[in-house]
C-alpha cells in the first residue's frame, strides 16, 4: 500500500488532507510532537527539527507534506525554518520521496493586480525574505534530482482552523456573541482559501502525475470580498476594525501585533489571489465564502 507522510499534520489542513488521502485508500502517517486524532492516521511521534527522526518518518513513503507551523516570530523563522526544510529536502533525497511543500503569499511581496504562479518572488518582509530563502532551497533541491511540488495558498480560513487570523478575530468572536475584528483596513478586497479546499486539493496533488514538480495556487474562491462583506456572512453585526494606530499600541504589549506589522501591507491593499491554473487543470471549483464561511462559523459555535 502507498504510504503518504503529513510533516506536521495536526492541524486543520493536515486534517483535511488526511481525510481525503484516507479516501483514496492511502495508508497515512503523521508525524510531530503528539499523535494524530484523525481516525485512520497512524502516528509517528518525532522533532522536525531532527534530521535522523525524519529520515525514518519517510521511510518508504512516496510522498511527504511539509505543512509544518511554527510560532509566529521572526527569530524562531530564521532560526528553524531552514533547518526544517533542509531535513525534509534530506530525508526526502535519501527516500526517493516526493516532498510537497504548502507555501504562503509573504515571498510575493507587495504586488500589483492578482496574484498568480508567475508572480516575480521579490519579498519586501522579513518573514518573506525567510519564505524566499526556503524556495531557494527547494531550487537547489529540484536541480539535485528531488521532486518538488509547491503549493501555495492565500490566507486560510475553516472549521477548526485555529491559527487562522480570520477564525480567530471574526468567526470565534461571533460565535461568542461578540462583535467580529478586522485588521486595518475593512474596505479592500481580500483573498481567503478554506482549509478543507486546501485538503483536496493536496490530495489531488500528490496523488496526480501531472501536478508533480509545479508550483500551484490552491483552489480560492473569487472574486474577492472586502472584511466588511465577510464579516456580514456572519450576520453578528457591523466589523469593528483595528486600525495601524491601534496595532502599533498593541505591539508594546503583545508580540503577535508586532509581528503583523511588517505585513500590514496585505490588509492595507488590495490582496488577490488567482487560482485558475490549477482549477482549470485539474476541474476543481473552490468553495464559495458564503457557505464556507458558514461552516466554519457552525463548528466555532459548536467548540468555542
Amino acid at each position: 500500500m502507498t504510504t503518504h507522510v503529513l510533516l506536521g499534520g495536526n492541524g486543520a489542513v493536515g486534517r483535511e488532507t488526511a481525510t481525503q488521502l484516507l479516501g483514496l485508500g492511502i495508508d497515512v502517517a503523521s508525524f510531530g510532537r503528539r499523535p494524530s486524532e484523525t481516525p485512520g492516521v497512524r502516528s509517528i511521534i518525532g522533532d522536525i527539527l531532527d534530521l535522523d527522526a525524519v529520515t525514518h518518518a519517510l521511510d518508504g513513503a512516496a510522498v511527504a507534506y511539509l505543512l509544518v507551523g511554527l510560532q509566529y516570530r521572526l527569530g524562531v523563522w530564521r532560526r528553524e525554518w531552514p533547518i526544517v526544510m533542509g531535513n525534509a529536502i534530506e530525508a526526502a533525497r535519501i527516500n526517493g520521496t516526493h516532498l510537497l511543500f504548502l507555501d504562503n503569499v509573504y515571498s510575493y511581496g507587495r504586488t500589483i493586480g492578482p496574484m498568480t504562479e508567475r508572480t516575480p518572488i521579490r519579498p519586501t518582509s522579513k518573514k518573506g525574505e525567510v519564505r524566499a530563502g526556503l524556495l531557494r532551497m527547494l531550487d537547489d533541491a529540484r536541480a539535485s534530482g528531488v521532486t518538488v511540488t509547491v503549493a501555495r495558498s492565500a490566507d486560510f480560513y475553516g472549521p477548526g482552523a485555529a491559527t487562522s487570523v480570520f477564525n480567530m478575530m471574526a468567526v470565534d468572536n461571533a460565535a461568542r456573541g461578540k462583535r467580529p475584528v478586522w485588521m486595518f483596513d475593512a474596505t479592500k478586497p481580500h483573498s481567503m482559501t478554506y482549509t478543507p479546499d486546501i485538503g483536496r486539493a493536496l490530495a489531488l496533488i500528490g496523488t496526480d502525475e501531472r501536478a508533480a514538480g509545479g508550483t500551484w495556487h490552491m483552489p480560492t474562491a473569487a472574486p474577492a470580498r472586502t472584511g466588511t462583506d465577510y464579516v456580514a456572512m456572519l450576520a453578528a453585526g457591523d466589523v469593528s476594525v483595528m486600525g495601524p494606530g491601534m496595532m502599533r499600541i498593541g505591539g508594546l504589549f503583545m508580540s503577535a501585533a508586532r509581528e503583523v506589522m511588517e505585513l500590514r501591507y496585505q490588509n492595507t491593499e488590495s490582496y488577490l489571489f488567482d487560482s485558475n491554473t490549477f482549477e482549470s487543470t485539474f476541474g476543481v471549483t473552490p468553495t464559495p465564502y458564503a457557505d464556507g464561511i458558514a461552516a466554519t462559523l457552525d463548528h466555532a459555535r459548536r467548540t468555542v
